[in-house]
């Protein structure tokens, strides 16, 4: 079970926002970014927790529950975009 933690936003980039991302799993912390725009979204995850999941994030059978995690914790795109400087 994943549990995650908003630790800042970066800021905007080409239509989206970077934002960084603390993941807790199996009592590991793990550094992670995460990018997103109105209608599409990436998560990129330390190798180290990588190495631990054995496989990737993607492939993962939590990884769909992860993901909706970190939405329902970050500010909606429409809300936060033209507030975050570019990067």
């Amino acid at each position: 079970m994943f549990k995650v933690s908003i630790i800042d936003y970066i800021g905007k980039y080409e239509g989206g926002i970077f934002v960084k991302v603390g993941i807790l799993y199996e009592d590991e912390f793990y550094d992670s970014l995460f990018f997103y725009t109105g209608d599409k979204m990436i998560l990129t995850v330390s190798d180290s927790l990588l190495s631990k999941l054995g496989i990737q994030i993607e492939n993962h059978p939590e990884y769909m529950d992860l993901l909706n995690l970190i939405l329902s914790k970050v500010e909606p795109f429409q809300n936060i975009y033209d507030q975050l400087d570019p990067i």
